[in-house]
């Protein structure tokens, strides 16, 4: 969705103008507050309608309503610089016409004002030190009209450049998440409590409900004006008045913002890029503390260099904001900077992380994301978002809650990242898990390469359990990340996954030479003990070797079935030929040809054995589902 309505502000110096140019275009006064016409200066931001689609916000001009102009412009299509013939250039011309600048504004024309007051020969030099404070900016090739608010001269001329600068209006990409911020409450009797703004983004109807922001208030709109008349929706770009019964006008403040349910939460930490000013006088040093205009907020904060380095005037930098309280901003929001303690302007530029991790400084991989945010289209915020998560990977309705976009939106991103191989489905509708493209096909790689290596070291072993492959490569991933990728690699016949245990598919137990003597040697020990089988310690003085040069033959032998280990009551691991586990079983079963029931000492009779290696060889049995205890005796399981 694309707005269909136009924000034009006007800006400019005290007393250059400016309500009265709205005055002559519209027939309306935007200095609606009885001291405001009294002093002839706009304290609060005024709103005038041109036409049906054009609102017009007339901000403060003079330097102690300059947080109140912040709010006014944050929001805008177009601007109109106001400069005065008679006075010129001033030093808040200077001032609004950076904001205007660093806000993002793209397009506007310039009146120039009060020309009934000077000759011929003044205009030009003053238009002269026009054209030297738009020299390269996005006002450098704007006209400049001459026009008198007193006696109308130029108006008409003033009027045709008007309405080619709003014919040109870029329309904003619009995600369909309703977004306003409020810079007026008020209560009317018998109505209400009254909150107004500017759309900024979505549709906002008659009946809907919408957080109030960063308190987390739900409220209903009861109402909606545009233009001073009722209407049953507002949409991007309107100047819109919502009316929220049951809501107390102390419950609002300017700075606050109106929001779909559930797609906005508020933050302490923004990064973002910052233009600092070239007439300022010296460079922004790390950690400087200082005033965040955002919106219609003001916030308190510190900044931190992301890039570790000072930003000179007239140059730009990586920052992240620290802030005191809780802001609410969504990627892209265009913001201004002054300092703390003189409220001068210092510069501003846009967002582009709302919930960033606490960084000191930036590494090299984090300033690469942030410099491709900086031209980021929904796909690559969605992208980056994903490499952010990493391992611990996303779903279709965080994202939506996260980068603030409808769901429908954020299922069409992922489609498209599909396509392209940049992200990994997890687990499609209705959930769509995903896992960034890189991260998968990394973890991939880690995963053939550590069971290369483990292959490597452990020849004689089969394989490594799954919790110590995903305790070694990614501790922190989802489940459903770590079995996805095991899957996948299985399905491509590049390892073999059985219960527990995972290994490469050409991968084939082996010893070396020497070993392979040895394994013979004690393969035939358990062969003729049988029943009554030596423990590794036993077994390495036999061998006259130390237990490490013998156990990894043990291993190799259970990883090849010719051994079986075993487990007593008390976790004490036994080793016996598998031979003789299979003898032992055929015992137990013809005893049970004629008996009913097993007692322990006589199994352990029946096999020549005594009680410490009968117990383990009787609780395999029962774990493995051929027999049962009953007390003091054992029974037959069903074995069809």
């Amino acid at each position: 969705m694309s707005q269909t309505h136009t924000v034009i502000c006007t800006a400019g110096h005290i007393d250059h103008g400016k309500s009265s140019l709205m005055v002559n275009l519209t027939g309306y006064n935007p200095d609606v507050l009885r001291e405001e016409q009294e002093r002839e200066m706009t304290i609060e931001l005024g709103f005038v309608f041109y036409g049906d689609d054009v609102t017009f916000i007339d901000v403060p001009g003079h330097e102690k309503f300059l947080k109140t102009m912040l709010a006014g412009v944050s929001s805008v299509d177009g601007a109109i610089l106001v400069i005065a013939a008679d006075d010129g250039v001033m030093p808040q011309t200077r001032e609004h016409f950076e904001i205007l600048q660093l806000l993002g504004i793209k397009q506007g024309i310039i009146a120039l004002t009060k020309i009934d007051l000077v000759d011929e020969e003044w205009r030009e030099l003053i238009t002269e030190d026009i054209l030297e404070l738009i020299k390269g900016t996005f006002l450098e090739n704007a006209p400049i009209l001459p026009v008198s608010n007193r006696t109308g001269n130029g108006m008409e001329e003033f009027k045709i450049a008007l309405d080619k600068l709003i014919a040109s209006a870029r329309p904003r990409y619009d995600r369909g998440l309703f977004r306003m911020w409020l810079d007026r409450a008020f209560t009317i009797k018998g109505s209400g409590t009254i909150v107004a703004g500017t759309v900024l983004s979505g549709r906002i109807k008659v009946g809907d409900r919408v957080d109030i922001l960063p308190s987390g208030i739900n409220a209903r709109v009861k109402r909606i004006q545009v233009h001073k008349s009722d209407v049953k929706s507002g949409i991007i770009g309107e100047r819109t008045a919502l009316n929220l019964p049951g809501i107390n006008k102390n419950d609002v403040n300017r700075g606050d913002l109106l929001a779909t349910p559930d797609h906005y939460r508020p933050t302490y930490m923004l990064n973002a890029r910052l233009n600092l000013l070239g007439s300022v006088a010296k460079p922004l040093e790390n950690r400087t503390r200082l005033r965040l205009h955002l919106g219609s907020s003001e916030h308190i904060g510190r900044v931190i260099m992301l890039e570790r380095q000072p930003i000179e005037p007239g140059r730009s930098g990586l920052v992240q904001f620290r802030l005191e309280d809780q802001a609410m901003a969504d990627i892209g929001d265009r913001y201004v900077i002054r300092s703390f303690s003189e409220g001068r302007v210092l510069g501003g530029g846009a967002l582009l992380e709302i919930h960033p991790h606490k960084l000191k400084y930036a590494e090299a991989n984090d300033l690469k994301r942030l410099q491709r945010l900086e031209t980021a289209e929904p796909r690559e915020i969605v992208k980056q978002y994903l490499q952010r998560v990493g391992e611990k990977t996303s779903d279709a309705s965080t994202l939506a809650k996260e980068l603030a976009f409808q769901i429908s939106e954020i299922i069409d991103i992922i489609s498209s990242l599909r396509r392209d191989g940049e992200v990994r489905i997890l687990q499609s509708s209705p959930k769509w898990q995903v896992a960034d493209g890189d991260c998968y096909n990394r973890l991939r790689e880690e995963i053939v390469a550590f069971l290369s290596e483990f292959h490597r070291k452990q020849p004689h072993v089969k394989g490594v359990r799954r919790s110590d492959l995903r305790s070694r490569l990614m501790p922190d991933a989802a489940p459903i990340l770590s079995d996805t990728l095991l899957k996948d690699l299985s399905s491509d016949g590049i390892i073999k996954v059985e219960g527990e245990f995972i290994w490469l598919s050409d991968h084939k137990i082996s010893f070396d030479p020497q070993q392979e003597k040895l394994k013979q040697k004690i393969s035939n020990i358990y062969l003729t003990r049988k029943f009554n089988t030596p423990d590794l310690n036993e077994l390495s003085t036999e061998l006259k070797l130390k237990p490490a040069e013998v156990e990894p033959i043990l291993v190799g032998l259970c990883e090849l079935g010719e051994l079986i280990r075993l487990r007593g009551p008390d976790g004490k691991p036994f080793h016996f030929h598998k031979d003789a586990i299979t003898k032992a079983r055929q015992i137990l079963l013809d005893y049970f040809k004629d008996n009913n029931e097993l007692r322990f000492f006589e199994f352990r009779e029946l096999i020549g054995s005594s009680r410490k290696y009968t117990t383990p060889i009787l609780m395999h049995f029962d774990d493995v589902g051929i027999t049962y205890r009953d007390g003091e005796v054992r029974r037959l399981r069903s074995l069809e």
